[in-house]
């Protein structure tokens, strides 16, 4: 299915919730314990406000296949959740997506060369790189430098609302999503337009 925000309700409505923390070395020290409690306070924490799809990126890092499997593993036994087209995915209220590429030139490739059968047009690239979500992100959450775009997200800000957090990844709490998430319904939305 193609992401489509053309049936978003108001400008305040919240169907996908893109984190965005953690270099790949920090991920890989995690324990299983903390990828569970971690997931489950970001899906907590995004449910409650009726999103239907939950993105996690790390920030950054340079990785190999043998690690993303090994990484990918781990998160996998911990949260309960499978790997589809190189993603781990939980199914729920708000689906989880978890995507260890911290490169964003690679998730657009890695895209690309999947539709090698299809005719490219901007709502099947989306499609693909942000597959199995059904829509484009509506709020990026970065735990990372304000002044510093992370260099795992090239498409996914197009269009989004980007949030920075002061908070150490992965020591956020239900408190620090809840915030973002309230920053998000404070603002204007229009979707690369500007005012006149």
């Amino acid at each position: 299915m193609a992401c489509d925000n053309s049936g978003v309700a108001d400008d305040s409505s919240l169907r996908h919730v893109l984190v965005v923390g953690g270099s790949l070395d920090q991920w890989k020290l995690m324990s299983a314990s903390d990828w569970s409690q971690y997931i489950s306070t970001l899906r907590s924490s995004t449910e409650q406000v009726g999103a239907q799809w939950l993105t996690v990126y790390p920030y950054s890092g340079i990785s190999s296949t043998d690690d993303d499997r090994e990484l990918m593993n781990k998160i996998s036994e911990s949260c309960g959740a499978v790997v589809v087209d190189g993603k781990l995915i939980l199914r729920g209220d708000t689906s989880v997506v978890i995507d260890v590429c911290a490169d964003g030139q690679q998730r657009f490739v890695r895209a690309v060369n999947e539709m090698s059968d299809t005719k490219i047009s901007e709502k099947n690239l989306a499609s693909a790189i942000l597959h199995p979500a059904t829509s484009e992100p509506d709020l990026v959450v970065i735990f990372g430098d304000p002044t510093h775009l992370p260099p795992s997200l090239v498409w996914e800000l197009a269009y989004s609302e980007l949030v920075y957090l002061n908070t150490q990844w992965p020591h956020c709490n239900s408190e620090d999503i809840e915030l973002a998430i309230n920053d998000f319904q404070r603002r204007d939305r229009r979707f690369g337009g500007v005012d006149s």
